[in-house]
């Protein structure tokens, strides 16, 4: 009896008149743009909550298959997973960080009163190494030198830079339980929001928007699995790899790693970062093994397993590959490293509809004309 009003409502729209029909869509624009306006500041993590609810729904669906009574606690689950992999990579790193902040301002401290003699193998390094060296002599060696380069860092503008960057955690950590919210939101109502996504699509674009939506999804999906699970292997295989060359804290370093190498070259600098290190405290060989070893490692991991990870849904060439990381990633911050992709498949997917040429219709069979018989 409930869906009588709604089928006949339905009935009703179908009849109206086109002006009507056009002044609905001017109304639900109008509504569209308010609503985003005002959820603006949310854009953000909803994005990152949409992002990892297309990502998990693979495993959700199978979870909640076993137990199909039971999708708020799954996806409470999930939810719960989703914030853990995320907030101990940085609880790890921050906790690394606070227990090597003192002995940094130590080191600070004695470079301003004495300066740092330059490394032995500094002359050393082709064509740069004389000028590297007088650079060195001129404004680190001396403790005059060393003041005048590091007198605007101290303590108190370390504290600074730590109560900043607080305030920015802070504020992060609530767009974060936002995203969480979300997220539990959109897998216990994933199957409806699916559907109606669908029907919205087909009843926009007709035949192709629904194709159109689930090449999209699986374009994030891709995307999403490719570059976080190639970016934990690389980052683990590289941590291995500080481990056995000496780093100072490797477990730091390679967290670190993993984090950057969501980011296009991230990963690069902080292995070649932990190299200098080595190469600074006189393990020249361990220092260049260490790179050539980071070198194979994202070579292969970039060129070889990512492409295969991610399969043939996001078919970029190069150029608009490289333009939707880079320009995702400077106009949307690290949800766009996701999105920008996606939007470029989007954009050649779309391309492609417009210059395949459209499919001849079937030709309609002769119509055979009987003949009336001549009465007996």
């Amino acid at each position: 009896m409930a869906r009588a009003p709604a089928a006949r409502a339905r009935t009703t729209r179908a009849t109206e008149p086109d002006n009507v029909r056009t002044r609905q869509l001017w109304l639900t624009i109008a509504v569209v743009v308010l609503a985003l306006w005002i959820a603006l500041p949310f854009l953000t993590p909803i994005a990152w909550a949409a992002i990892l609810a297309i990502a998990e729904w693979p495993l959700y669906r199978r979870a909640l298959a076993r137990y199909p009574d039971r999708p708020g606690l799954i996806a409470g689950g999930f939810m719960l997973a989703t914030a853990l992999l995320v907030i101990v990579p940085l609880s790890i790193a921050a906790v690394a960080l606070a227990s090597e902040s003192q002995n940094a301002l130590g080191w600070l401290k004695h470079a301003q009163q004495f300066g740092i003699a330059a490394p032995s193998w500094l002359p050393g390094i082709p064509l740069v190494g004389d000028r590297a060296t007088s650079w060195w002599q001129a404004h680190v060696a001396s403790p005059q030198a060393a003041n005048a380069l590091l007198g605007t860092v101290s303590a108190g503008a370390v504290l600074g830079w730590t109560q900043t960057i607080g305030g920015e955690v802070a504020k992060e950590s609530a767009l974060f339980l936002v995203t969480l919210v979300v997220l539990f939101a959109l897998l216990v109502r994933g199957r409806a929001i699916g559907a109606q996504a669908v029907l919205v699509a087909q009843r926009m674009f007709g035949s192709f928007g629904g194709d159109f939506l689930a090449r999209m999804t699986g374009a994030v999906r891709a995307t999403v699995n490719g570059t976080v699970f190639v970016s934990f292997g690389e980052g683990a295989l590289i941590g291995v790899g500080y481990w056995v060359a000496g780093v100072p804290q490797p477990l730091l370093f390679a967290t670190f790693t993993i984090l950057l190498a969501l980011v296009p070259f991230g990963a690069w600098a902080a292995f070649g970062l932990a190299s200098l290190i080595l190469m600074g405290g006189g393990k020249m060989l361990a220092g260049v093994l260490l790179l050539g070893f980071g070198v194979v490692v994202m070579v292969v991991g970039d060129h070889a397993v990512q492409p295969s990870v991610i399969g043939s849904a996001v078919e970029l060439p190069f150029v608009l590959a490289m333009i939707g990381v880079f320009g995702g990633l400077a106009t949307l911050g690290l949800v766009g490293l996701f999105i920008g992709p996606v939007v470029m498949a989007a954009l050649l997917l779309l391309w492609r509809e417009w210059v395949t040429p459209p499919a001849p219709a079937p030709a309609s069979s002769p119509v055979r004309r009987r003949t009336p018989r001549a009465s007996a």
